[in-house]
């Protein structure tokens, strides 16, 4: 107990001791002001300048601005919200282009492998020895046949009317092992031609898709600091407000 009642004693002391100096201090720097300019002392000066209307007005107005500062990010999060979202979709919908074209270009790799393979057949096949038959069975024979392929799609109407017109090595008097395998040389040349147009569309749906992607990215980004900055301003906002007693006129 004599330890506390003499902590409490030094305690006392050291407080006592500082409010004496606080109290000094402000009767010096009074005196110093009146002595010094003869007029209005320091503190007249600081209640003066806190209650001064134009200071009021100037702090009304630094609350405006900020005020009219926050409804305006407000107002660009929501836009830049919107554009990421829409960003998200246009992503979305790139990815799934870019995953059609993929199917497409496989499948039409596959497409020119069977050709492919129709031609080695037709090859081997080939080495046989031929049979004699008539002209005119040939030329009928090769009508039937690329008309056929052309009912089936492997061949266009141009290639229809090459083989017709006996045009571009299309020759009417050839045995049906060569005729067949004209045909599928020009299918399987078809098939890869339609493989180079797929993967020419996968490679501008793939730059496509990694674009949108880029941009959802950037708009996100965006987007995360835009509501970032939003929550520092309305949070430091509350700070720059003044207590409504030091708005009151200079005269009350």
């Amino acid at each position: 107990m004599q330890n506390f009642s003499r902590g409490m004693q030094e305690a006392l002391a050291i407080w006592l001791a500082l409010l004496a100096a606080v109290i000094i201090t402000f009767l010096v720097l009074t005196a110093l002001s009146r002595r010094g300019a003869g007029g209005p002392s320091w503190w007249s000066r600081l209640r003066k300048a806190i209650r001064d209307p134009e200071a009021a007005r100037e702090r009304q107005a630094k609350a405006e601005r900020t005020s009219k500062e926050i409804e305006e990010l407000r107002r660009y999060c929501a836009e830049v919200a919107v554009a990421a979202s829409r960003a998200t979709v246009m992503a979305d919908r790139r990815r799934a282009e870019w995953e059609a074209a993929q199917r497409t270009q496989e499948a039409a790799w596959r497409a020119f492998e069977e050709a492919e393979h129709g031609v080695h057949r037709l090859r081997r096949a080939n080495a046989f020895p031929l049979t004699d038959d008539d002209p005119e069975t040939r030329r009928r024979h090769l009508v039937r046949m690329v008309n056929a392929a052309h009912d089936r799609g492997e061949i266009s109407a141009a290639n229809l009317a090459d083989a017709l017109m006996h045009r571009n090595g299309w020759d009417p008097a050839a045995h049906p092992f060569a005729q067949q395998l004209s045909l599928r040389r020009l299918i399987r040349d078809r098939k890869f031609h339609a493989y180079q147009e797929a993967s020419e569309i996968e490679r501008q749906t793939a730059n496509a898709a990694d674009m949108a992607a880029a941009a959802k990215r950037s708009l996100d980004d965006e987007s995360f600091d835009a509501e970032l900055r939003l929550r520092k301003a309305t949070a430091i906002a509350p700070e720059r407000s003044s207590p409504s007693f030091l708005t009151a006129p200079a005269n009350s």
